[in-house]
């Protein structure tokens, strides 16, 4: 396994139930993660402040704003 497939892995282990509700994370930098859902972007994240509580309440927050 390459630390690329590693690394995408924890990534969805974060999102937990978000990821099959359209939501994914990217790491763009060694600095950054970003939170998107399809193809908008819903939060920026620094790499240290982005625990999986708070990456799951941007989720929610999201679906709050949609009305979904």
């Amino acid at each position: 396994m390459t630390k690329s497939t590693v690394k995408k892995l924890i990534l969805n282990a974060a999102l937990g139930e978000y990821q099959a509700k359209g939501f994914r994370l990217v790491e763009p930098d060694d600095h950054t993660l970003i939170l998107f859902h399809q193809d908008e972007q819903v939060a920026v994240f620094s790499l240290g402040g982005a625990l999986i509580p708070s990456i799951h309440q941007a989720c929610e927050e999201y679906f709050e704003k949609a009305g979904a």
